[in-house]
């Protein structure tokens, strides 16, 4: 029988219509998801993401909450870059944010 793989954090999926940006100096890429230590980040296969590089960045959520990050790329496949945070984001976040999701797009919300 195979046994999933549990995640160490929990991870918000957004809907397409719904999504923070990363903001990595002029250039702007959607974030699919998000956890406490990680994001999802979908790059269309940009160059600028190659696993092992350090990123500093902005992630800028929907309702204008905007938080400085640092962390490092860890994968990257099929369109989209994993990024390790440094620091976690603020647990806080992400509950609000997962309830706004919850009460605007049901059926939306994935672990």
């Amino acid at each position: 029988m195979l046994e999933e793989k549990q995640r160490q954090y929990y991870r918000l999926i957004y809907p397409d219509s719904y999504r923070p940006s990363l903001m990595l100096d002029v250039f702007e890429y959607e974030i699919e998801d998000v956890s406490e230590y990680g994001l999802k980040v979908k790059t269309d296969n940009d160059p600028v993401f190659m696993v092992e590089d350090e990123v500093l960045a902005t992630i800028a959520f929907p309702d204008g909450k905007e938080f400085e990050l640092s962390g490092h790329v860890v994968r990257v496949d099929e369109g989209f870059a994993g990024i390790a945070l440094d620091s976690p984001l603020p647990d806080s976040l992400i509950k609000s944010e997962a309830l706004y999701v919850i009460q605007n797009f049901p059926g939306s919300l994935q672990e």
